[in-house]
């Protein structure tokens, strides 16, 4: 049995009373429209002329761009970009800056980077040593590290002249870096002149001014005015209502924490290494932060890597109305570097002088390689002007 359907005639635009339009047509080889100028082919698609990749972070959000950003996630546009962009330390061309800075901090204390693990930290802490005994050359191939109780035996950096820094904290950034490197099982103070001030609500004609210390000033709920009073002068701020940075100090109050401002997002050939901007979920929790007072001393925990960084307590947008910056001091108390290093380092390190060609993968930088070959050539000196008793430190 044949089933036939009787179908309607298709119906005009016209009848519609509405007039429908053909899209405009693309010229698909330069993916651009004709009529507007906008892009209308993704990067990476076969009929995009401009031969553009197709990888990740490569687009943007807005309305009006034309689907293709400039540097991957690094430009001022991008997602990555933290809030209140304006000021140089956000730059993406400075992040770079601050971590070579802060890479100084390490190799001047002898610590390891973010990360990395005890055998790390154990060869940094040797490369200072080494240095403060003059450096390879002077040491004449001889590393004074003695391989039966693992403890250096060579000089020593000064224990007077404690590794320090001084950097300002502006009231009105969101962050401010030291460039100061810190490690966990290290003692740092922090510390800030006591008569240093900043102001809050300036320039604000609904409330005056407030001038404080690094202290901060408190804010309490005022049951007769019916709102949130400043402490010093009592006066009724409405924005004293938000949230704090860090709830459980004052406004203004000079905080600090322990992290990356910037990380290595990837490393490039010629120099051209990525650095990421600092990540505030690093500086969330009650364990992240401490408020420093006049002076603030503590050792580092496990998560405090990194470098210190600091900033005025405020809510986050009104950063703006604040003024004035202070002088902060971080200093590295537990000077000089433990001379006492891991048994099983010291095995290791013995085994690469002995068998370097087997330790490649360890990659201690030259330095295990240039030793080894300065002891050998000691070694066949003493060979032939007679011999010299072995030494007990490891050569």
């Amino acid at each position: 049995m044949l089933l036939l359907l009787l179908l309607p005639p298709p119906v005009q635009p016209q009848e519609l009373g509405v007039p429908i339009r053909a899209p405009p047509a693309r010229n698909l080889q330069a993916g651009l429209s004709p009529l507007d100028g906008t892009a209308t082919i993704l990067p990476g698609h076969s009929s995009d002329a401009r031969g553009l990749p197709n990888l990740p972070f490569s687009t943007e959000t807005k309305r009006t761009t034309d689907g293709v950003s400039g540097v991957e996630p690094l430009t001022s546009t991008a997602p990555s970009f933290p809030l209140y962009k304006g000021d140089g330390v956000y730059d993406p061309a400075e992040r770079k800056t601050y971590e070579q800075a802060t890479e100084l901090s390490r190799r001047e204390q002898g610590v390891a980077s973010p990360g990395d693990g005890a055998f790390v930290r154990s060869k940094a802490r040797l490369e200072r040593l080494v240095g403060a005994a003059g450096g390879r050359a002077a040491l004449g191939g001889v590393i004074p590290l003695n391989v039966t109780s693992g403890e250096w035996t060579g000089a020593v950096p000064d224990p007077a002249v404690l590794p320090s820094t001084t950097f300002m904290v502006d009231a009105t950034a969101r962050w401010a870096p030291s460039g100061f490197a810190v490690q966990p099982g290290e003692t740092y103070t922090v510390s800030v002149d006591p008569a240093a001030t900043w102001q809050d609500s300036v320039d604000m004609h609904d409330f005056p001014e407030v001038t404080t210390t690094t202290m901060g000033y408190d804010a309490k709920y005022n049951v007769r005015k019916k709102c949130v009073v400043s402490a010093p002068d009592g006066v009724c701020r409405s924005y004293l209502r938000q949230t704090l940075r860090f709830p459980t100090s004052n406004w203004l109050h000079l905080v600090c924490g322990v992290g990356e401002f910037t990380s290595l997002l990837k490393e490039a050939a010629n120099d051209k290494d990525r650095f990421m901007p600092i990540s505030d979920a690093d500086f969330t929790g009650a364990l992240d932060l401490f408020a420093v007072d006049t002076s603030y001393t503590f050792t580092a925990g496990d998560w405090q890597e990194g470098e210190l960084v600091c900033f005025a307590n405020d809510a986050d947008g009104l950063y703006h109305d604040n003024l004035g910056s202070v002088e902060v001091t971080v200093t590295r108390d537990s000077w000089p570097p433990s001379v006492q290093f891991d048994l099983r380092y010291v095995e290791v390190l013995k085994e690469s002088l002995e068998n370097p060609s087997k330790y490649d993968r360890f990659d201690f930088d030259g330095l295990a390689q240039a030793v080894y070959d300065a002891a050998e050539e000691a070694e066949e000196e003493a060979e032939e002007g007679g011999g010299e008793e072995e030494a007990e430190d490891l050569d």
